[in-house]
């Protein structure tokens, strides 16, 4: 998948996180031709800022977009997403930090997030 398509993806399932990453793909230009010192950012510079940056917004549109069909709690949302849990736990408290996920219930032990509908 290239950016546009992970972008269109990310806009889809998870609009803000796709917000900040345009905001920051339209300064590239500004970037590379340098501040007021003369310093300027490369293309691999920047490439080495902003593809965390994507990767990150991608994962927490994947998993949005698997609560956005139904409840589900961290084991279950690791495995339809094929992400180590360290990292949905790291998402999921993103997550709801920014008011994206809420707690709904718990089965045993674990919480059962949904998405918040807005």
């Amino acid at each position: 998948m290239d950016i546009e398509e992970k972008l269109d993806y990310i806009k889809t399932h998870y609009p803000e996180g796709a917000e900040k990453l345009s905001r920051l793909l339209s300064k590239k230009d500004a970037l590379k031709a340098g501040n007021v010192y003369g310093e300027k950012l490369t293309d691999r510079q920047f490439a080495l800022v902003f593809s965390p940056l994507l990767e990150a917004a991608f994962e927490r549109a994947r998993i949005l977009e698997v609560l956005a069909g139904d409840d589900s709690t961290m084991g279950n949302l690791s495995e339809s997403t094929g992400m180590k849990p360290q990292q949905v736990f790291n998402h999921m408290k993103d997550l709801l930090k920014r008011n994206t996920v809420e707690i709904s219930s718990h089965e045993g032990r674990d919480a059962v997030f949904r998405k918040i509908r807005r």
